[in-house]
Formats: C-alpha cells, structure tokens, sequence
C-alpha cells in the first residue's frame, strides 16, 4: 500500500510539473509583442516617416525624419528587434542566401501585383539570378556572412550585362527591394546599398510622336480593320490596354467623356488599369466620338472586339501597326504607344496646360507630363513685355 501510495504521488508530481511547464509556456508564446506600424507623410521637402506602437498600455509615436523607404523599413526592423528583445524573447532566424530572398520578395510582391506586372518582376528576378549565378552562387548562398563588396560587384554585374537604361535601373530597384524585405524579415542585419544610385534615364521623347503626315502614310498601308482604334488612342491619349479593356459602360456619351476605371464581373475584379492615377475620366472629342459610334450593333460588351468576335489580345493590334509603319517607310518613334505621345504632344502644342495633359494621360508624376513642356507655345517675352520687365 505504501508502494501504491508513493506511486500515486510521483504521478501527481510529474502532473504538476507537466502543468506548470504547460503554464509557463502559454504566458511566453500568449506575451503581447507591440506591432510596429510604419507611417510616412508627404512634405515640401519630401517624404518623412514614423513609427507608431503601444507599450504598456502607452502609445508611443516616434519620428525618424525625412529619409528614404528602405532606410525607414530598417529601423522598424531594429525597432520590432529590440522590443522582442526588452520582452525576453528571441527568435532565431533562418540563414538564407540571397537567391532564397529573391524569390521570398518575389513571392510576397506577385500576391498585389496584375498579371501583366508580376511578368515583369519575374524578369527582374531572373536577371538577378542569372547574375548570381555568373559570379558563382556560393558566394551569395548566406546572407549572415554576405559583404558589402559582394552585393555592389553583382549591382556592377547587372550594369554591364545589359545596355538598355531602363533594364538596369528597373533590375536595381528590384535588388533594392530584395534587400529591404530581407532586413524587414530579420534575414539581414544591415544595408549594402547605399552606393548603388538608381538614375533615370534622359527622357528621350524629342520626335517620339507622329505628325498627322505620318500618320496619314500609315493608315494608307494599315489594315482597314484596325485604324479605328490607333485613331482613338491618337485621339484620346489612351493605352492600349485601357482600348482593348473598354466596355460600353465605359463610353459617357451624355457628358461626352471616357471613364476608366476597375471592370468587375460577377464579384470580381478581372481587369484595373495600370495604377490609382490610371482611374480616370477623359474627354470625348467629336473626333473620337465618331470613331466610336461607328463601333455600334457589335453585339459585344467591348467597344472593340476581334475579327472573330472575341476579345481583342494586344498582339493582335500591335503587330499589324508595326507592319504598316514600316511599309510606309515611317521611322519607328515608338510603335503604338507613340500614339499616346502624339496625342499628349498636339495638346501641349495646342497650349493645354501640362496638369491637364497628365490627368488625361493617367500619369502618377508630374515629372512624367514635364517632358512635353518644350512643345508648349511661349508668350513669355511678351508677358515680360507688359509687366515692365
């Protein structure tokens, strides 16, 4: 009886023992761990950023200044880092190269992307890959032990590989934001590219537009088919994604006016256009207004459809532009998107103010529009002139 009692005892002593290791195991994994919130602001000097979170039931608001995206995601990083650190956790990262974090960034970046755009991230993805790959992939399989020198030779791989500007700039920013998830995540404990500048190209759209001579030359070798829709994005400055993707619904013929916006179908959104300052709404000249109306007893939702009925595919527009271009011995400015140039470029000649110009175009940044500020007519001599200057 005593063995039995004993044997009783132990087993109730191993219970609690199992029950108190139980309890502190939920108080550490149930700890609270503020969320760090990154928040910017837009400013005349540009754009500054802080952080917000709660402590002890105090929320606490810090500033960190007017800086850069990925220096302001670091120091969430190390903020985030030291609070788990003050609440007695640690959290062992895994040790990963830099190829495993250029396809977590991909990865996380394809979830808010349109399928058009995740195409071109994964050429970036790959353009990076292939240069880790040259410059041999063991050297970058640990970011804990990677150097600085070795993430600016890939960056100096990447701009000698290839010769277009926008490649290398694109592919850049890309490897930028690798490093920024990376940091972000606790992969990576510091930057290394502070020393790789990211600088735009000259724009270099002096005569990338067609003159109505041109155009003229064109439509007499072009496939009657398909004049309708290069003359209404001459007309309207619209993509040709927005003109393949434009229903009826789309078409304001009482306020005379385009309307672009997000194309939701049964819930769902299948097609949005290309950014927020794409969502638009774009006057309707007679002009384009004509060329429309001529698109009527299609029996389609799409103002244009195929030759067979369908859905236009991009392809099918833009090869027949590029064949009649070159038939009629007209010098390549751009192929269809130069249409949208020479819409802008008449407006601007026309004296339409730049801010309008860009609001019709969709465009995100001024900076964009300012490229056709040299066609804009001048009075400025004769403004000088009355003022008594």
């Amino acid at each position: 009886m005593p063995r039995l009692l004993t044997g009783i005892n132990c087993m109730r002593k191993f219970a609690l023992l199992i029950s108190i290791q139980r309890f502190t195991f939920m108080a550490i994994i149930t700890k609270k761990i503020p969320n760090v919130i990154l928040r910017s602001k837009k400013g005349v000097k540009g754009k500054t950023y802080h952080i917000e979170y709660s402590l002890n039931g105090k929320r606490v608001r810090r500033s960190l200044g007017l800086i850069d995206n990925n220096t302001a995601n670091q120091l969430r990083a190390e903020k985030i880092n030291e609070l788990l650190r003050s609440n007695g956790i640690t959290t062992p990262v895994k040790n990963i190269g830099l190829k495993e974090a250029v396809d977590i960034h991909f990865d996380l970046k394809k979830k808010k992307l349109r399928p058009k755009t995740i195409s071109s991230y994964k050429n970036y993805r790959d353009r990076i890959i292939n240069a880790i790959n040259e410059l041999g992939a063991k050297n970058y399989d640990s970011l804990r032990t990677i150097t600085e020198g070795r993430f600016n030779l890939l960056a100096q791989k990447i701009i000698e590989k290839y010769d277009n500007p926008h490649t290398v700039n694109n592919t850049l920013t890309f490897l930028k934001a690798v490093e920024n998830t990376a940091i972000r995540k606790g992969y990576l404990d510091k930057k290394f590219s502070q020393d790789i500048v990211i600088s735009k190209p000259e724009p270099k759209l002096i005569d990338q537009y067609y003159t109505q001579d041109e155009l003229n030359l064109i439509w007499d070798k072009c496939d009657r088919f398909y004049i309708p829709i290069y003359k209404l994005i001459a007309s309207t400055g619209l993509r040709l994604g927005e003109v393949i993707n434009l229903t009826w619904n789309n078409v304001d013929f009482a306020n005379n006016q385009i309307i672009i916006n997000k194309r939701i179908e049964n819930g769902k959104v299948v097609w949005q256009p290309k950014s927020k300052s794409s969502i638009r709404k774009i006057p309707l000249s007679d002009k384009a207004k004509e060329v429309i109306l001529k698109q009527k007893g299609k029996h389609s939702k799409f103002v244009f459809i195929s030759k067979k009925g369908s859905q236009l595919h991009p392809n099918s527009v833009y090869n027949p532009f590029v064949k009649a271009r070159d038939s009629a011995k007209v010098d390549d400015k751009g192929s269809i998107h130069a249409l949208r140039h020479t819409f802008a470029s008449i407006c601007a000649q026309k004296g339409l103010p730049l801010y309008n110009i860009g609001t019709y175009l969709g465009h995100s940044r001024e900076e964009t529009t300012r490229i056709y500020a040299h066609l804009c007519p001048s009075d400025d001599a004769e403004t000088l002139n009355r003022i008594g200057l």
